[in-house]
């Protein structure tokens, strides 16, 4: 007999049962009451039984690392790529088609989510790269239409982010398909592949400047064009390794309990429904807050370096590469040591407030304090750049590996495709819409700049304060006293394990 809490078999369907366990389980169903008062109910956390997904876990890594690739890849020549074009097009439009990316993955994270939710996984994931490898190739051949150059890059990238979408596919069928000790760890694998892929991809593009321009009957193969046609390379490996090598499953949630008969389970069942509240939504929203602001603060630090490099230093790409790769690396390092067992050691909401610690340092360093009230220095000294770019790099691999964490605990442990989609647009948002403000107020002092962004880290910091206790797992994780006591006696065998095939 199925249930939600495992899989047991009636005493009259085991024949071999011996008599002293059917007495053994008469006298506990007469000796303790199988439905409690609430107030008896007290939470325990629980492991699902899931199949092992670690190969198909590892294809959705690979798939997050080589979509942040795309998207990097082309970031170090775009803007010569528009002035090869037309000298004008950089200064007017670079800031547009940067930022019509993040407006495509706005939109289609949701969409791609949901979908993911009612159909077999890899439907969305290879449609979705499908979509990419066109943007990506309208990209590379975009200066063939001319006067329309523009609209066709506009285009091009806005597809290319709404291929990008797919992400909350990937994460979501990694935080279904993972236990509650192990999501942490798996999320955090999920992020680092996302920020290797930040680190990688610009590495791919410096080094396709060094490419020759070449032509063929009005067809260009340059440093400007080649990181699309390689971004579409990257995407066909992608789609032949889901559909060869990817095989999911998508495991019904469980527990290591069992139940004396199916209609003491119903009964309940049906007190423990009719005590519950509605589904809580306020830690959703509350993380896709969280978030926002780490990916916020994250793409001002991105967008700004430059302006600032060239402002105090007269640093030109060669500097700010340097800076800017060797916070990547760092980064990188973070997130792969986040991403080992140790990490289940330590709360999740502990961890978060540490990785906001970190950017609201990062943040007090990389003003400087030569205007207004202050007038402590001159400039910015290299030592307070280095040290904030240090704190950056490892508070946002951190904080936004353990929200991402955090959001697929207090999630329903299953479906949760469409707010992964939530997630990742409030970031894409954030993506879009933090530079444009940090440009902005960089042009009036940049030490206003900074003040600001830590003001929003601190706001944070004050949010997951204020809701700690309200992002825990969801209560789907937890198993009613009564379950409990019968699990700890109880070891389920390898049968019990119910499992949904998701390709059924």
């Amino acid at each position: 007999m199925s249930s939600k809490y495992g899989r047991i078999n009636d005493s009259d369907d085991d024949s071999s049962s011996s008599s002293s366990s059917s007495s053994s389980s008469s006298s506990l169903s007469e000796s303790s009451p199988l439905i409690l008062p609430a107030q008896q109910v007290t939470p325990n956390y629980i492991d699902e039984i899931k199949p092992d997904n670690t190969k198909n876990i590892n294809i959705m890594v690979l798939t997050v690392f080589l979509m942040s690739i795309g998207f990097t890849l082309m970031m170090p020549s775009m803007l010569d790529y528009l002035n090869w074009v037309n000298p004008d097009y950089g200064s007017k439009y670079n800031g547009l088609v940067t930022a019509i990316y993040s407006a495509g993955q706005f939109v289609a994270s949701p969409i791609f989510g949901y979908w993911g939710n009612k159909r077999p996984t890899r439907e969305p994931l290879i449609v979705s790269i499908i979509i990419s490898i066109l943007g990506n190739a309208l990209y590379a051949v975009a200066y063939l239409f001319g006067d329309g150059y523009i609209p066709v890059m506009v285009i091009a990238r806005f597809i290319v982010g709404v291929g990008a979408g797919n992400v909350s596919v990937c994460r979501a069928y990694a935080s279904e398909t993972s236990t509650l000790s192990n999501k942490t760890q798996t999320m955090a694998k999920m992020s680092g592949a996302q920020g290797a892929g930040f680190v990688l991809g610009p590495a791919f593009g410096f080094a396709l400047s060094y490419l020759k321009n070449t032509s063929y009957n009005g067809w260009y193969f340059s440093q400007y064009t080649a990181p699309g046609y390689l971004s579409v390379l990257f995407a066909l490996v992608n789609v032949i390794v889901l559909i060869l090598y990817f095989n999911p499953q998508k495991p019904r949630p469980i527990a290591t309990g069992i139940l004396i008969n199916q209609a003491e389970e119903e009964r309940l069942q049906a007190k423990i429904k009719s005590n519950e509240p509605e589904e809580d939504r306020l830690p959703v929203f509350v993380s896709i807050y969280l978030f926002a602001v780490v990916i916020s603060i994250f793409a001002v630090f991105e967008s700004v370096m430059a302006m600032m490099t060239l402002k105090y230093y007269g640093w030109g790409p060669k500097g700010n590469g340097f800076i800017m790769g060797a916070s990547g690396v760092l980064s990188v390092v973070v997130f792969v040591a986040i991403s080992t067992p140790i990490i289940k050691r330590i709360d999740d909401r502990k961890t978060a407030l540490f990785g906001y610690v970190n950017l609201f340092i990062a943040l007090l360093f990389l003003a400087s304090y030569d205007n207004g009230p202050f007038r402590w220095e001159t400039g910015l000294p290299k030592w307070q750049l280095v040290m904030g770019a240090i704190f950056v790099s490892i508070g946002y691999p951190i904080a936004s590996s353990l929200i991402y964490a955090i959001f697929s605990k207090v999630l329903n442990p299953k479906l949760q495709g469409t707010k992964m989609g939530w997630l990742t647009a409030g970031g894409s948002l954030a993506r879009m819409l933090g530079p444009i403000w940090a440009t902005a107020l960089f042009g009036v002092a940049d030490d206003i700049l900074y003040f600001t962004c830590a003001g929003l880290t601190a706001t944070g910091v004050i949010v997951l304060l204020i809701f700690y206790r309200r992002l825990t797992p969801h209560k789907d994780y937890i198993i009613p006293a009564p379950v409990a006591a019968a699990a700890a006696t109880t070891t389920p065998t390898p049968s019990s394990i119910s499992v949904r095939n998701d390709d059924s």
